[in-house]
């Protein structure tokens, strides 16, 4: 089985196609955001640059719901040349044969298909002031949104680039200790830690002082992509369908927070080998504190005879836009890795 069971506290099957194998109408989220955080210099990999790396979202809904960019002109390749990892998720929802729905949760910059708009501000620099001054009603959107799909089994991943320092920030200020994934090979961990103590300084916020009022900490240090995937997971679970948080430690804070919020019973995360692996992230550590179900997929790119993709497998990218719930999504659907990742291969050429 190429996506695994790496923790297990529900008691559920282990097994990914036995557990959601009565699923018939399975429905993708990718949340679309941005965040003034990516702006600061060495601290995302997303983009092909520092100067485009806010397309990034808007490139990857255009691949993810149209195979190939459309109005953004911009790849949204990293700047080593590691592919996007929205060819990764559109593989898999071309073979799942999943639909998608993308949401507008504070971009600056729009693609060229078709979206839900929350009418959401994008993220501030959360040094200077709060990230996300409009939390709870991107979230109250959110919930009213996720009671109005028809779907048994929701995936839900998000793109915004500098995520992943933000993620850090909520989880410092709800006491987690641990520390998060990097789309480089080498972590910048020593400037995200910098960011964030400036951040909590900036706000006369301990760690750990805001264990109790979660969606505090999403509003002083988070993302719009943050209030949005909480809103659609709390609105989700309570029309009884089940959830799959398609990411790494972003997802992870996102968890975090719906653990304190408590509305964690049941969910699900899945994410690539490659972030279980990472070892600067301790993301098994954040897991276990969460006592969450965790699946772990790994496409085996080093088969591949793209070098784009073998750059998965020296540590580039790992993760985003949702691509380990939609490699859980393939594997559910009876396809093998290898399968999978021809897939992938062929999305890779027409782009």
């Amino acid at each position: 089985m190429w996506v695994t069971n790496c923790r297990n506290y529900s008691g559920e099957s282990s097994n990914i196609r036995k557990r959601f194998g009565n699923t018939e109408h399975p429905l993708f989220f990718l949340v679309l955001s941005n965040s003034e955080i990516a702006t600061v210099p060495g601290i995302s990999g997303a983009g092909s640059s520092q100067k485009y790396i806010q397309h990034t979202p808007a490139a990857d809904a255009e691949i993810v719901s149209h195979g190939k960019l459309k109005t953004i002109r911009v790849m949204s390749d990293a700047p080593s040349g590691a592919a996007t990892p929205a060819v990764l998720t559109r593989a898999g929802l071309n073979l799942s044969q999943s639909a998608h729905l993308l949401i507008n949760s504070g971009l600056q910059i729009i693609p060229g298909v078709p979206y839900y708009d929350l009418r959401a501000k994008h993220g501030y620099d959360i040094r200077i002031r709060p990230g996300v001054p409009d939390a709870h009603t991107i979230r109250d959107a959110s919930r009213k949104l996720a009671g109005c799909c028809d779907c048994d089994l929701a995936v839900i991943g998000e793109t915004i680039p500098g995520g992943t320092t933000t993620a850090l920030c909520v989880l410092r200020a709800l006491g987690y200790s641990v520390n998060v994934s990097s789309s480089f090979a080498s972590n910048p961990s020593t400037l995200k830690e910098r960011v964030v103590r400036e951040a909590m300084q900036g706000a006369s916020v301990n760690p750990g002082s805001l264990q109790r009022d979660p969606m505090r900490a999403i509003k002083l240090f988070g993302d719009p992509m943050m209030p949005c995937v909480v809103g659609l997971t709390e609105g989700l679970l309570n029309s009884g369908k089940d959830v799959v948080l398609a990411g790494g430690t972003q997802m992870g804070a996102i968890a975090a927070v719906l653990k304190e919020l408590n509305v964690s019973d049941n969910l699900v995360l899945a994410t690539t080998k490659y972030v279980f692996d990472d070892t600067s992230a301790r993301f098994i550590e954040l897991i276990e504190a969460l006592e969450i179900d965790a699946f772990s997929a790994y496409p085996d790119f080093s088969k591949s005879s793209i070098s784009a993709l073998q750059k998965y497998e020296q540590g580039e990218v790992k993760e985003g836009v949702g691509a380990g719930g939609a490699m859980a999504l393939t594997c559910v659907a009876g396809f093998s890795q290898d399968a999978y990742r021809r897939e992938v291969e062929t999305v890779v050429q027409k782009l």
